[in-house]
């Protein structure tokens, strides 16, 4: 089926509109009504307006990337700079290790290794890379030192049941606190953290669509 004279103009216009993308949004919208007003005033003057008589129209007014650059030059618009292509590799993958365990394979410093691989990756960009630094500092490490610590600095209770008599039982040492218990929920929030972080950085990773630079 062949493509209708307006289909013609309207994918020609659209184009345009996507050449001239990085021209202030005034400046592109009178380029383009003005494309569009020479296209309107040349299929004016056609009698019986045909598929090929619009064609010749567009052809004779330009291609768009070339009407594009016309404009740049004219409004003195720089063409926007290349982004770096988006890269996924060893780096990556190493930095998601690092961040997670780096801290109890070489502590402290493997984990700041992993960090300083995050931000020289290109594969995320500044918002994934701080949540990554701050949640949470030492990865795994620190929250799996927290809990040998508790278990080694708490003092669990000990009970003998009296066997003439089971409801009493004499008990030694301090039971639980109110104070533990918050301790280990917030070892156990430690813990979560960096397990969700390295999670997230692995999904925008994988889903990433170009290069992160903003």
């Amino acid at each position: 089926m062949s493509t209708t004279p307006d289909k013609l103009v309207e994918r020609y216009l659209k184009h345009l509109e996507v050449e001239l993308d990085d021209l202030p949004r005034d400046r592109r919208s009178e380029i383009v009504d003005e494309i569009a007003g020479h296209i309107a005033e040349a299929r004016g003057v056609l009698e019986h307006e045909s598929e090929a008589d619009v064609r010749n129209i567009l052809e004779g007014l330009g291609d768009p990337p070339d009407i594009a650059e016309d404009a740049r030059d004219r409004f003195d618009v720089q063409p926007a700079l290349p982004v770096a292509p988006y890269k996924r590799g060893s780096m990556e993958i190493a930095a998601l290790v690092l961040l997670l365990v780096g801290g109890l394979i070489v502590p402290i410093f493997g984990w700041m290794i992993g960090v300083i691989l995050l931000w020289l990756s290109n594969a995320w960009n500044v918002r994934d890379k701080v949540i990554g630094t701050i949640f949470v500092p030492g990865g795994l490490g620190l929250p799996l030192i927290g809990f040998v610590l508790f278990a080694t600095g708490s003092g669990g209770g000990i009970c003998i049941s009296d066997l003439n008599n089971p409801s009493r039982a004499a008990c030694t040492g301090e039971g639980t606190s109110t104070g533990d218990v918050i301790t280990v929920v917030a070892l156990i929030a430690l813990l979560i953290a960096p397990l969700v972080t390295t999670a997230y950085l692995a999904y925008r990773l994988r889903h990433q669509p170009a290069a992160a630079t903003a």
